[in-house]
């Protein structure tokens, strides 16, 4: 589709994932886009966390996310995956914001119908 980038692709098509619940698959998917170690999912957060939708604890590469809700809330899921990323690429510092554009971008990319047609090329496979 014209005006999106293969990164819009690759993003818009994890966020579609994640809503259909397959939210593993997805981060499967961008951490061999991004070149990185996926982490670990967990519904359950840790105590530290407990009044958060979702947190990723870089001690043990997790994305925990509260309830089963978050496991399908793009959003959330993908505002974690940046803090791995961020994490894995060595600039963890001062994210939130950061954070907050690369998960908004990608569920902008996902209502927009970025590369929906599946022939983008991205590197997680088909619909």
């Amino acid at each position: 589709m014209p005006g999106f980038s293969r990164e819009d692709c690759v993003l818009a098509r994890a966020a579609r994932m994640i809503v259909e619940g397959r939210t593993e698959e997805a981060i499967e998917g961008l951490s061999r886009f991004y070149e990185v170690l996926p982490p670990r999912v967990k519904v359950g957060l840790p105590r530290r966390c407990r009044n958060a939708l979702g947190c990723y604890t870089p001690q043990d590469q997790t994305i925990y996310l509260r309830s089963s809700r978050e496991y399908r809330d793009p959003f959330i899921v993908l505002h974690e995956f940046y803090h791995h990323l961020r994490w894995r690429l060595g600039s963890h510092r001062g994210t939130e914001r950061h954070a907050d554009e690369f998960a908004a971008r990608a569920v902008i990319a996902m209502a927009e119908g970025a590369c929906s047609t599946g022939g983008d090329g991205s590197e997680q496979g088909g619909e």
